[in-house]
């Protein structure tokens, strides 16, 4: 074959592939598949880098509210736990800052001195409950307090008596009458730790001491301390 002939026959298959290969290529074009499944989600990324200071917000002014109604009252609380145990009562160890006295000597008493009531109207009461004994006919004070005092003398036609407190004469009380009487008195006086409280007998003396019938008798005690 000659070179005329040779370049001839390249050149005419040239021609023919160039018109073949696109009917090839629209040929093997095909329909468009179906999506597939999405993929799992992968891991969480890494935290970013801390952001800068945001800038101060407005100031706001708390706003008060109207004050709302009484609630509805609620049930009972449940009893509260058993408390401990008292000591028992121990009359031994309590103060007992009171006295009532009988006198029963027969002579009869000196003019201004203490008046000596030298017996318990109720001996045979407990000796823990008889209260304070009386010292020459006066009565000292151990816990402050206010205290009630009271005293009835059986006399003929004219008695008066003191109620001293200390050296002072807190109160006079004179009795007149045709014969036989009892005159009494009572008050109430505020005593401190140490002081002391007595019944005399002034210069019209007619207390009777010499007669089963007469009853001289003086009684005190405490009302409330104020210790």
């Amino acid at each position: 074959m000659t070179a005329p002939q040779w370049l001839s026959c390249c050149t005419s298959v040239l021609l023919l592939l160039y018109h073949v290969a696109p009917a090839v290529t629209q040929a093997t074009c095909g329909v468009p598949g179906i999506p597939g499944i999405p993929g799992t989600h992968g891991p969480n990324g890494k935290d970013g880098p801390k952001g800068g200071k945001g800038d101060p917000g407005e100031t706001g002014q708390p706003v008060r509210g109207q004050k709302g109604l009484i609630g509805l009252r609620g049930p009972p609380g449940r009893p509260g736990l058993k408390g401990d145990k008292g000591l028992p009562f121990n009359t031994a160890n309590r103060a007992k800052p009171s006295f009532s006295r009988i006198r029963l000597q027969t002579n009869p008493p000196g003019v201004d001195t203490n008046i000596d009531f030298e017996r318990e109207i109720l001996p045979e009461l407990d000796q823990r409950l008889q209260g304070v004994s009386l010292t020459n006919g006066s009565f000292m004070c151990v816990t402050k307090g206010v205290y009630f005092f009271s005293y009835h003398i059986s006399a003929r036609s004219r008695v008066c008596m003191k109620l001293m407190k200390g050296d002072t004469t807190h109160l006079m009380q004179c009795d007149m009458a045709d014969g036989f009487l009892v005159t009494s008195g009572s008050a109430i006086l505020e005593l401190d730790v140490g002081d002391t409280v007595s019944l005399q007998a002034t210069r019209f003396n007619t207390m009777v001491t010499s007669q089963s019938s007469a009853s001289n008798t003086f009684t005190g005690f405490l009302i409330f301390p104020t210790a």
